[in-house]
């Protein structure tokens, strides 16, 4: 590895379940996190939070927070080995129309001597110093970030919620790239989400994507490589699975009075009357056997994961390997069971533009690693998921738009 190739450790996480049940979650949780920054020893490691207090705010919330960041970067062997940290988390919950719940946390070695962050209020980049910046609350007064909700009109049917997502700009070198913290809508109902290909729910979250990235692309900054990690909520196509699963058996539609829509689906096995396949609701999908969507790593349902393949043009994935990061029981004793609110899929990702892919080294003795933390542990309905690389920053190969190198 040469002088100009630096190692990076991304991570994304949806911690709203963590806080939940701090007392029985996140003393787990922060055993993995660590583990997996010890075992690759990044020079620069970035960690996105959705979610973050939990799936309700508050100012029990905004307490939470500042507790757990206190505590995580309190840890012995992040200070021995990271002198430069920022953690910024979206707290705002008093403004609505802000507040997106994001949250995220980058750690830089000691060794890592040329690093810069983007100042979107002076537009210029700003050589990061030593020490701890650290802000809970408003991010509103935070020159080195850009954070949006998603406007009203993206939520024509449901509240409007806390999505939306946060950009910041690094250089690394010579290397100038974007890191998104995303998080897009999820599926409000398995009822819904079974009714045609592609779901209602799909198609709002290409658009809310689709929106993201065109932001991108005409920003008053020039445009420049970026990576994209985050809870996109990327679901399976669940008609189709429901077909596979419950081919040919009987149904039973049960409804509410004066209700026309069924409020529960029942498959049962043909011959046993009281042997029930499948039981869907609006918040329940409950298999008989919910270790078939773990076997062989999941490859049985990769096929159905295709909501990603309207961005291929535009995004790259590097294969996946591992089981869908949700939904896991939150009961600590289940390690690996998934629970039974939703159809398990791969909601937590990492995407990269196609000129990001371009410097990453991929040489022997350089490894891509793409895969879930905690495969062992509960961690909360939402396994992380990571990408370590070697960034190669040979060259002026990112001098766009003018930046200056100084």
């Amino acid at each position: 590895m040469g002088d100009h190739t630096v190692p990076l450790l991304l991570i994304t996480a949806n911690v709203g379940s963590v806080f939940e049940n701090r007392g029985g979650l996140e003393e787990r949780w922060m055993r993995e996190i660590l583990s997996t920054i010890a075992r690759f020893k990044a020079k620069f490691v970035a960690v996105h939070f959705q979610e973050s207090g939990g799936k309700n705010s508050g100012e029990d919330s905004l307490q939470n927070v500042r507790e757990f960041v206190r505590i995580f970067l309190g840890q012995a062997q992040l200070r021995e080995r990271y002198d430069r940290v920022r953690a910024w988390f979206d707290q705002d919950y008093r403004r609505q129309e802000h507040y997106t719940a994001l949250g995220c946390i980058y750690l830089v070695s000691r060794s890592l001597k040329d690093i810069s962050l983007w100042d979107f209020e002076e537009a210029t980049f700003k050589r990061l110093e030593d020490g701890e910046h650290i802000s809970v609350g408003s991010l509103l007064d935070v020159p080195f970030l850009e954070k949006a909700k998603f406007p009203l009109d993206f939520f024509p049917k449901f509240k409007w919620s806390r999505k939306g997502f946060l950009r910041t700009r690094w250089k690394i070198s010579k290397c100038i790239f974007d890191l998104l913290n995303i998080h897009l809508f999820h599926d409000a109902s398995n009822l819904v989400s079974i009714e045609m290909t592609p779901s209602e729910y799909t198609n709002n979250r290409k658009r809310a994507l689709d929106h993201v990235l065109d932001r991108l692309h005409h920003s008053s900054i020039p445009l420049v490589p970026h990576i994209l990690f985050g809870d996109f909520n990327f679901r399976l196509d669940n008609k189709r699975v429901v077909e596979t699963l419950c081919a040919g058996l009987p149904q039973q539609h049960i409804r509410k009075d004066g209700e026309s829509s069924p409020s529960k689906i029942v498959f049962r096995d043909r011959k046993k009357a009281d042997k029930v396949f499948l039981t869907l609701e609006p918040r329940i999908f409950k298999f008989h056997d919910e270790s078939i969507f773990r076997y062989h790593n999941g490859k049985k349902f990769s096929k159905y994961n295709k909501e990603f393949d309207a961005f291929k043009d535009r995004l790259f994935e590097f294969d996946i390997s591992f089981i869908p990061s949700y939904p896991f029981s939150e009961n600590v004793k289940e390690m690996t069971t998934y629970g039974d609110s939703r159809c398990p899929s791969w909601c937590d990702r990492i995407f990269l533009s196609h000129s990001y892919r371009e410097l990453i080294e991929e040489k022997k003795g350089s490894p891509v690693v793409y895969d879930m933390i905690g495969k062992q542990t509960c961690m909360g309905d939402h396994k992380p998921i990571f990408l370590f690389f070697n960034l190669s920053c040979f060259g002026d190969t990112l001098n766009q738009g003018g930046f200056s190198q100084g």
